[in-house]
């Protein structure tokens, strides 16, 4: 049975299934080269149906997410609740007026955006008449668990919108995923932390992991006060709840209630406040929703929290999270299509082995861009350690290797690398790239020195795999590979053996024996605020208009 998973929110995406395992899946970005690109993802669609030599009479179902767009808006008695809360409360006429102004908007605003979903559907409906359309945060849930390798689990989904809601939490046993907990799409702690992006003048939906960079440079105490007032957990109701009656919250990223904090307050501090405060409605929610010691797979955008992710994974109800390394919306076209193949065959949840699920070239291919474009390249018999001793010298080397990852984590083929013991890298590499970043290098590390370089591994022994949790480094780490550790002694780890990708392992494991250091710096090749490179002139261009001094590109060496 054959299923194409379509996602047309932000970073539209297309997902093949095949009895139940993902065959193939790419995000319309990587084809277009414009960043989160939203809409009907057709030129992926008809890319992935090439590529695995299938036509659309070959595919059994289409499936897609947007329950609510069929079926309407269900916030009116919400928006009602909410507007009763804000009368009472003890807020300025002025304020008071200003936001039931904003929550009576609210309603067409929701209205309009189901309308636009609507109208992505019926495009999908017209074109393919097999199509299945599921729940936007059920299809986030069953990408995290049909692939987390978990019969049993609870699943938490949180981001900023989707089909009315913002969050939910499932319990899952053997197929079934049972509801226990929703929250509004009114109360979104995704637009809270987009609406702190915003004001510290960064882009929502695409900066907010600045803001998480800056958290560690700043005081949390100083902005707390008015930023804890914003969001909180309503133990009442079982969800999470936008504070609406104390006048500072609004469910949207341009919130004009806070412009007050930049004047008062450094972004550090700010941010460090709004980082504090996420982590601990996150965790009381999870503390009082899940009592009995269980494993926990996560989705939605909220979750390329890296630090999120750390703290649930440290709580000691939680036996182990699983994050779905897709986890933004990109992931939906993978949770919509197996949610599509469960409701036929019993699907039995499998363990994510690989996000190398996008497009490979052949050498031929690659030979071709490089003649076209006059670089001189070489091809010689073991590039690998070649490349390791480059990168001890200081050197920086791109990689355009085997597949493509899927999803926002470059994972070694569509990676830079660097050497982590320059503590000045975060400064250089940055300039060289064109970036502005906070946030240090990730690394990647051998997986036979993973417990040598961090502390307490087993409870995101699956996170640290696919690069979407932070976790303390050792003493020995920090001396070692300052460029790859954050200001607060965490990184974000690549845990990486021979099975998962041979190249990449081999440039490590080379470097390993000439440094003494098993962790190099991997960070995504792209041109600055493009997407990861897709094909060998992607790679091309974005290292020609770079400083990247070496290119290992299929089994050729390109170099300045």
């Amino acid at each position: 049975m054959k299923i194409l998973g379509i996602n047309y929110l932000s970073e539209s995406s297309v997902a093949l299934i095949e009895n139940g395992k993902v065959k193939y899946a790419i995000s319309e970005e990587r084809l277009n080269r414009i960043k989160n690109w939203w809409g009907n993802p057709f030129k992926a669609v008809n890319y992935v149906l090439k590529e695995t030599n299938n036509t659309i009479k070959d595919i059994n179902i289409f499936s897609s997410h947007g329950e609510a767009s069929i079926y309407g808006s269900n916030n009116e008695k919400i928006i009602l609740n909410k507007i009763k809360e804000i009368k009472s409360s003890k807020l300025f006429k002025k304020k008071r007026k200003s936001q039931i102004n904003f929550l009576q908007k609210r309603f067409e605003h929701e209205k309009n955006a189901l309308k636009r979903n609507l109208n992505n559907i019926l495009s999908l409906k017209k074109k393919f008449k097999n199509i299945e359309i599921h729940d936007h945060h059920k299809s986030h849930a069953a990408s995290a668990y049909f692939y987390s390798g978990w019969k049993t689990c609870y699943i938490l989904t949180i981001d900023g919108w989707g089909d009315n809601y913002s969050s939910k939490l499932y319990f899952a046993q053997n197929g079934k995923l049972d509801l226990v907990s929703k929250t509004s799409s009114l109360d979104s702690l995704g637009y809270f932390y987009g609406s702190i992006t915003k004001l510290l003048g960064f882009k929502p939906h695409r900066h907010e992991g600045k803001i998480l960079g800056l958290a560690a440079y700043g005081d949390y105490k100083k902005a707390y006060t008015f930023v804890s007032k914003m969001i909180s957990y309503d133990k009442t109701k079982k969800c999470f709840k936008g504070n609406f009656e104390k006048g500072f919250y609004l469910s949207q990223f341009n919130n004009p209630n806070i412009n007050f904090l930049k004047k008062k307050y450094n972004r550090e501090d700010i941010a460090a406040a709004a980082q504090r405060r996420i982590e601990e409605v996150v965790i009381e929610f999870i503390k009082d929703n899940i009592k009995k010691k269980t494993k926990l797979a996560l989705a939605g955008g909220v979750f390329s929290n890296v630090k999120i992710n750390q703290k649930i994974s440290e709580l000691k109800n939680i036996k182990e999270i699983f994050v779905y390394p897709n986890m933004g919306d990109g992931g939906l076209a993978v949770g919509c299509a197996i949610l599509s193949y469960n409701n036929r065959k019993k699907f039995i949840p499998q363990k994510t082995l690989s996000m190398y699920l996008g497009p490979k070239f052949s050498n031929n291919q690659i030979l071709n861009e490089i003649k076209k474009n006059n670089l001189k390249y070489k091809r010689i018999k073991n590039p690998e350690k070649y490349l390791a001793e480059k990168l001890y010298q200081g050197f920086v080397v791109a990689c355009f290797q085997g597949r493509m990852e899927f999803g926002p984590r470059a994972l070694g083929n569509r990676s830079i690398l660097v050497s982590t013991h320059d503590k000045t890298v975060n400064d250089w590499l940055n300039k060289k790239l064109k970036r502005t970043e906070f946030m240090p290098f990730a690394p990647i590390t051998l997986k036979k020195f993973a417990n040598k370089m961090y502390k307490n591994l087993e409870n995101k022994k699956k996170a640290i795999k696919f690069m979407t949790v932070t976790t303390e480094c050792t003493n020995k780490a920090i001396k070692i590979s300052p460029a790859a550790i954050h200001i607060d002694n965490t990184a974000r780890p690549q845990i990486i053996e021979k099975k998962d990708n041979q190249k990449i392992y081999k440039i490590l494991n080379e470097y390993y024996k000439i440094s003494k250091i098993p962790n190099l710096i991997n960070t995504s090749f792209n041109v600055h605020e493009e997407p990861i490179v897709c094909n060998p002139n992607d790679a091309v261009r974005a290292y020609r208009t770079s400083k990247i001094d070496y290119l290992f590109i299929g089994d050729y060496i390109i170099e300045k």
